[in-house]
C-alpha cells in the first residue's frame, strides 16, 4: 500500500459502544483494516463530521468519497467504509421463538382434562 497523505490522529481511534474488544478482535476486520482505523479513524470522524478541512489530495479524495462523489479507491476509504456499515448499519437480530399467533394453532391440540393433576 502506498503512504497516504492523510494526518494521522494524535490519539487511537476506538469504538466502544460498537467493538467493545477493540476492532482486531471484533473477527469483523482483518488485521490491516484495524490497523488503518485505529491509526487515522480520529482524523477521519474530524473530516466526516466537517471539523477538519482537508489539506491534502486524499484528504480531499476522502471527503469527496464519504459525500458519495467518488468510489473509494484505497485500503483506508475501503476500511471505512467498512465500519460505517457495521458500526451505523442496521443489524438484523432472529429469534428462535415461535410467535403468539403460532401457537393458538397447537393449543386446540391438548387440553387439561386428558391429564390427571392431582
Amino acid at each position: 500500500m502506498t503512504s497516504l497523505a492523510i494526518r494521522l490522529s494524535a490519539k487511537p481511534f476506538i469504538d466502544r459502544q460498537k467493538f467493545p474488544y477493540g476492532f482486531r478482535k471484533s473477527g469483523d476486520f482483518s488485521i490491516t483494516e484495524a490497523d488503518l482505523l485505529t491509526k487515522y479513524g480520529k482524523t477521519l470522524v474530524s473530516l466526516e463530521s466537517g471539523e477538519f478541512s482537508p489539506q491534502s489530495d486524499d484528504e480531499q479524495h476522502f471527503v469527496d468519497f464519504i459525500s458519495g462523489q467518488v468510489e473509494a479507491s484505497n485500503n483506508l476509504e475501503k476500511a471505512w467504509a467498512k465500519y460505517v456499515r457495521l458500526a451505523r448499519g442496521k443489524k438484523h437480530f432472529y429469534t428462535l421463538h415461535s410467535s403468539a399467533s403460532n401457537q393458538s394453532d397447537y393449543d386446540d391440540d391438548f387440553s387439561d382434562e386428558e391429564f390427571d393433576v392431582a
